[in-house]
């Protein structure tokens, strides 16, 4: 019983693969190959994963790293199969729906945006009231500038805002072509400076964290 556990396989993400490689493509890692894709993996205990700081900074690095060298879909952080057979397996099964989200990501990048309200426009004796008719207002104008950069990106995911009192008015990920990053940082930039009243913070290129949702039954 002790020995099944220990003889699992952290899988960090499926890349895409040329037939007959085998190099690694991130420290720590080796490859398991299926057609035209490859599981990125490492290790591990079959059992659930603490999903700590160390941990995650973790995940992150190696799939930053693969990121340099191949298209990669991320797993969710924490997937563990028991076995090779078993990766294998599942590989076979979802091949067609994994090469078709390949397909999409291939030559993109995630961008992150966050925009929060500038706090020396917010009036320091402003009623509850007009607060809010302030914020909303400030909602409406990110929103505008949601659309403008939406145009530039191949799909978008808008996020949930952060719970407790925060500056944050909206926050999204796109998936923008990685040879045109440099422009889309420039957009974000221009619409920085046109809404005086906001702050857009951008941060990637990242993998496509917020575009794959990988499917484990079956």
């Amino acid at each position: 019983m002790a020995q099944a556990s220990i003889n699992g396989l952290r899988l960090y993400g499926v890349a895409a693969h040329e037939s007959g490689s085998v190099q690694p493509l991130a420290e720590g890692t080796t490859l398991i190959p299926f057609r035209a894709l490859a599981a990125v993996v490492a290790p591990s205990r079959y059992s659930r994963v603490v999903l700590d700081e160390k941990e995650m900074a973790e995940y992150s690095r190696i799939l930053e790293e693969v990121q340099t060298a191949a298209a990669v879909l991320p797993a969710p952080p924490g997937t563990v199969f028991r076995s090779r057979d078993n990766l294998s397996r599942w590989l076979e099964l979802h091949y067609f729906t994994l090469t078709q989200a390949m397909g999409s990501i291939e030559g993109h990048s995630q961008a992150r945006l966050t925009i929060t309200k500038n706090l020396r426009v917010d009036a320091k004796d402003g009623t509850t009231d007009e607060l809010k008719e302030t914020t909303k207002q400030f909602q409406a104008t990110a929103a505008h500038s949601m659309r403008v950069l939406r145009g530039q990106a191949a799909a978008t995911v808008v996020l949930p805002l952060p719970e407790g009192g925060t500056n944050v008015i909206a926050q999204a990920s796109f998936l923008v072509d990685t040879e045109r990053w440099n422009a889309f940082s420039d957009l974000v930039a221009q619409e920085d400076e046109r809404q005086t009243s906001l702050e857009f913070r951008i941060s990637g290129p990242w993998p496509p964290y917020d575009f794959v949702r990988m499917q484990f039954g079956g």
